[in-house]
């Protein structure tokens, strides 16, 4: 074999190595997103009636020390992009009970979503001299094309554990239900751009949204 021929595989060898390695690094950093393995500052439990039941949803703060600071910043600031993981790729195209819910819940998180993304533009729009009907739809169309929904494959994973998304520009908000391994009710920020919403069944996570919903003051209805 000649040098060159050997150099040139040997480079090849070391950047498949190298790709590797960074994905492995980032597929594991993912898991420490969901899963911070610290203590948060602060937790703050939240008793939210539901057809009959009360859940308890803790509130965790990684970032401010008050998990409502947390969830205002993170829901309110100025994104250029937001992803919602809707869960496992089992839940694309699936029926029954449960997918029924988690669709739901990606629905109602996603019309939320979206009315937020639209305040700026729709602001925006109005200051122009644009009426409010135009606004409206000029808010509408600014969420549609940069709001959109995803599921937890290993790219994504990967993606979200290097910071490609779930960052200052780009935020990324991430059910994790039983089918993801849920094992409490709870939500909070682990870093700026990241949201997630943990529900230990899938109508524990439909009510967790409707209180976020509520705790941040939402116009949706």
């Amino acid at each position: 074999m000649k040098k060159r021929t050997f150099y040139a595989l040997l480079v090849i060898v070391l950047l498949v190595v190298a790709s590797l390695s960074v994905a492995v690094y980032a597929y594991n950093s993912f898991s420490n997103v969901v899963n911070p393995g610290k203590k948060p500052l602060t937790v703050k439990p939240v008793g939210a009636p539901y057809e009959g039941k009360l859940y308890r949803i803790d509130f965790e703060s990684y970032l401010t020390g008050d998990p409502f600071i947390d969830l205002n910043m993170t829901l309110r600031t100025t994104y250029d992009k937001i992803t919602i993981i809707v869960g496992n790729p089992d839940f694309k195209g699936c029926s029954g009970m449960e997918c029924a819910l988690r669709k739901r819940t990606a629905m109602e998180l996603g019309l939320m979503i979206g009315a937020l993304y639209g305040v700026k533009p729709y602001i925006e729009n109005i200051q122009k001299g644009a009426n409010n009907t135009s606004a409206l739809y000029r808010a509408a169309y600014e969420a549609m094309k940069n709001v959109k929904s995803d599921y937890l494959g290993m790219m994504q994973k990967i993606n979200i554990g290097l910071g490609r998304i779930g960052n200052r520009k780009h935020l990324v908000i991430i059910l994790i239900g039983p089918a993801e391994g849920a094992t409490e009710n709870r939500v909070f920020c682990p870093r700026q751009g990241v949201l997630v919403i943990e529900g230990t069944s899938e109508e524990a996570l439909f009510v967790e949204v409707l209180t976020i919903k509520r705790l941040i003051g939402s116009a949706v209805k």
